[in-house]
C-alpha cells in the first residue's frame, strides 16, 4: 500500500499570522482630564507643569497683544469713516488710546516669567486688573454718548472680553476664570437691564419684558459654557503633550542609561577596539530586519559571517591554573567549589584591571589573561608580572580564609598573537599564536 507523499514545509502563505492587538476604548481613560491630573501628582510633576503652563500663558499673551491692538486700530477706523460727529471721535480716540496702554502695560508684568512663576497671585491680579479697565472702557464710552449725543445703549467689548478672560490671559486655575467670567456677565447683564428703561429701542411694550432679559442671560450663560468647556479640553491637551514630553525625555534617559551600561559590559568582555565593530555589526542586522517586510514572519533561519581578526604584534599573556584542582573536586561539593572560585576570580579580575590586563576566559581551573591588547603598552611584561605576584597574594588570601590547601601555577610569556572574534550561532572572543 502506497500513501501519498506530502510536502512537509508549509506554503509562506499558511504560516500563522499574528493576532491583532484589540484595545478596550471603553475603559481607556489616556485622554480623561481628572485622569491626567492624578498622573501629574502621582509622577510629582504638578509643579513643573506649573512651570510649563506659565511658558504657554506668556506665549498666549503674545498674540493677545496684537489682536487687542487690532482690535482697537479697527474700532477707530470705522469711527472715523462712518462717524460724522468729530468731537465724539476724539473722545474715542482718546479713551481708547488710554485705555489700550494701561491694558497692556498691566499685562506686561507677565513676561517675567520667573517672577510670576515664584508669585502666580500677579498673574491673576494683573489679568483682573485688564478686564475690568475694558468693562470700565466700554460701560463709559456708551454712557457717555447716550447722554450727550442720544446714542443707543449698545455694548461693544462683552463677548471679547469673554474670549479674553477664558483664551488668552495668564488664570492658571480654571475656576478662577469662570468666576471672573462670570462677574463680567453679571455687570454686563444688569448694565443691559438698567439700559432697557433708557434705550429708545427697547420702549414698545411688546418688545419689553422678561423675555429680552432672559435671552441675554442666556447668552452669556451660553458663552460661560463654552469658555469653560474651552479651558478643560485646552487643560486636557497640555497636559497630555506635558506628560507625553516627559516620557519621551525619560525613556531617552533610559536609553542612554541602558547603552551606556551595555557599552561597560562588552568593553569588560571585548577589547573596545573589537567591541565597536561588533556593535556596529549588530546595529546594522537590527536596523535590516526592522526594514525587512517579511520582519514578522518566521521564515528559514539565515546566517551570516562574522570575524573581527586582529594581529596584536608586542604583548605578554599570563596563563594560571589552581594547583590540587582535583582534590578540591572530590572533597568540596559543587556550590562550595563554585563559591572558591568565584572567589578567587572576582579578586583576580580585580587585580587585572587595576594593572591594565584584559582578561580572556576562565575554564575550570585555567584563567589566562593578556596585557598590551587593549592598548599598546611597552611594558606589558611587566604589568604581566605585578598581576602575577598580586594573584599570589590573593590566593594565599583565600587558602587562609577559607583553611583549602590550593596554590597556583602561574606563567608569562611576551611575543604576537592573534585575538578577534569568531563563531556564527554563538560569538566567541579568544586568542591564538605561538608565544615564547
Amino acid at each position: 500500500m502506497s500513501f501519498p507523499r506530502t510536502n512537509s514545509r508549509k506554503s509562506p502563505l499558511k504560516r500563522k499570522r499574528l493576532r491583532p492587538c484589540h484595545l478596550d476604548y471603553a475603559n481607556e481613560r489616556l485622554w480623561e482630564h481628572s485622569y491626567l491630573r492624578e498622573k501629574c501628582k502621582e509622577l510629582n510633576l504638578e509643579e513643573e507643569y506649573r512651570y510649563y503652563q506659565v511658558r504657554l500663558m506668556v506665549s498666549n499673551l503674545t498674540i493677545f497683544y496684537v489682536l487687542f491692538i487690532i482690535l482697537a486700530m479697527s474700532f477707530l477706523t470705522i469711527e472715523l469713516l462712518y462717524v460724522q460727529h468729530y468731537n465724539a471721535v476724539f473722545f474715542n480716540f482718546v479713551i481708547r488710546v488710554v485705555s489700550t496702554i494701561l491694558v497692556l502695560t498691566v499685562l506686561s508684568i507677565n513676561f517675567c516669567e520667573k517672577f510670576v512663576s515664584r508669585h502666580r497671585w500677579v498673574m491673576i491680579a494683573s489679568s483682573v486688573l485688564s478686564v475690568y479697565l475694558v468693562v470700565l472702557t466700554d460701560i463709559v464710552m456708551i454712557s457717555y454718548h447716550f447722554y450727550k449725543n442720544d446714542w443707543p445703549l449698545n455694548t461693544s467689548f462683552d463677548v471679547f472680553t469673554l474670549c479674553m478672560i477664558y483664551m488668552f490671559l495668564p488664570i492658571p486655575s480654571i475656576k478662577g476664570a469662570a468666576l471672573l467670567a462670570s462677574s463680567v456677565s453679571l455687570i454686563y447683564v444688569a448694565f443691559f437691564m438698567h439700559s432697557l428703561t433708557f434705550n429708545a429701542v427697547y420702549t414698545d411694550r411688546d418688545s419689553f419684558g422678561y423675555d429680552v432679559i432672559s435671552t441675554d442671560i442666556l447668552h452669556n450663560l451660553g458663552f460661560n459654557m463654552m469658555g469653560i468647556f474651552f479651558r478643560i479640553m485646552n487643560d486636557t491637551m497640555v497636559r497630555a503633550s506635558f506628560l507625553d514630553r516627559h516620557q519621551f525625555i525619560m525613556e531617552e534617559t533610559w536609553l542612554r542609561h541602558a547603552l551606556l551600561q551595555e557599552s561597560i559590559l562588552l568593553d569588560s568582555i571585548l577589547p573596545p577596539q573589537i567591541a565597536k565593530p561588533v556593535q556596529e555589526k549588530i546595529k546594522s542586522k537590527i536596523t535590516q530586519s526592522e526594514n525587512s517586510p517579511d520582519r514578522f514572519q518566521m521564515g528559514p533561519r539565515t546566517t551570516e559571517s562574522f570575524m573581527a581578526i586582529q594581529i596584536h604584534p608586542d604583548v605578554s599573556i599570563l596563563y594560571a591554573d589552581v594547583v590540587n584542582y582535583t582534590h578540591l573536586t572530590t572533597t568540596l561539593t559543587v556550590g562550595n567549589l563554585v563559591k572558591v572560585l568565584h572567589d578567587l576570580y572576582g579578586r583576580f579580575d580585580i587585580a587585572a584591571s587595576n594593572f591594565k590586563v584584559q582578561r580572556i576566559k576562565f575554564l575550570g581551573d585555567c584563567y589566562y589573561c593578556v596585557a598590551g591588547l587593549t592598548t599598546p603598552d611597552p611594558d606589558h611584561a611587566k604589568c604581566c608580572v605585578s598581576l602575577g605576584i598580586s594573584m599570589i597574594s590573593n590566593i594565599q588570601e583565600v587558602r587562609a580564609e577559607r583553611g583549602l590547601d590550593i596554590d597556583m601555577r602561574i606563567g608569562v610569556h611576551s611575543g604576537s598573537l592573534l585575538a578577534g572574534i569568531i563563531g556564527e550561532a554563538k560569538l566567541q572572543f579568544d586568542i591564538w599564536g605561538t608565544l615564547g
